[in-house]
C-alpha cells in the first residue's frame, strides 16, 4: 500500500540493518505494475524480476533518479502476487526464487529519452505544452 501512494519516482529499499546485502529495490507505477530489483551480494550486478523473457518494445516511462529518462519493456513490471512471492522468498532466503524469471541489468532493450542535465532540459523545453 505504501508503495501505490508514493511519489512516481519513489521507491522502497530493503536489507539488514547492519548490512548492505542481500538489497532489493522495489517500486510501483499505476499503469504497469511492481517493478523488483534484487542484488544478492556485493558482487551482484543486480537482477529484475520480469514476467517473462520475450520483451515487447520499451514502453513504460521510468526517471532514474533525474539522471535519465527511459522506456523499459512492460514485462519489467510485475502482478503484486507474483512481486510478493519474489520478494517473500528473497527476504527469507537472500537468493532469488529460482523458479521465477530474471533479467540482469542491462540485458533487456531500452529506449533513452533523454540523459543528464543538457538533454532533460532541452527535452522539458520541448514538452512544455
Amino acid at each position: 500500500m505504501r508503495l501505490r501512494s508514493a511519489a512516481l519516482w519513489d521507491e522502497a529499499s530493503i536489507h539488514p540493518a547492519d548490512s548492505d546485502f542481500p538489497r532489493a529495490h522495489i517500486s510501483w507505477r499505476q499503469t504497469a505494475g511492481f517493478n523488483l530489483h534484487c542484488f544478492e551480494n556485493n558482487l551482484s550486478s543486480g537482477q529484475f524480476l520480469v514476467s517473462r523473457l520475450e520483451f515487447s518494445a520499451p514502453s513504460v516511462e521510468i526517471n532514474l533518479g533525474g539522471q535519465a529518462l527511459e522506456r523499459w519493456p512492460r514485462e519489467l513490471f510485475v502482478s503484486e502476487d507474483l512481486a510478493t512471492e519474489a520478494l517473500d522468498h528473497f527476504l527469507d532466503h537472500g537468493e532469488l526464487k529460482p523458479s521465477l524469471f530474471w533479467i540482469s541489468t542491462g540485458q533487456f532493450p531500452r529506449e533513452i529519452i533523454w540523459e543528464g542535465r543538457e538533454e532533460r532540459e532541452a527535452w522539458e523545453r520541448a514538452n512544455r505544452e
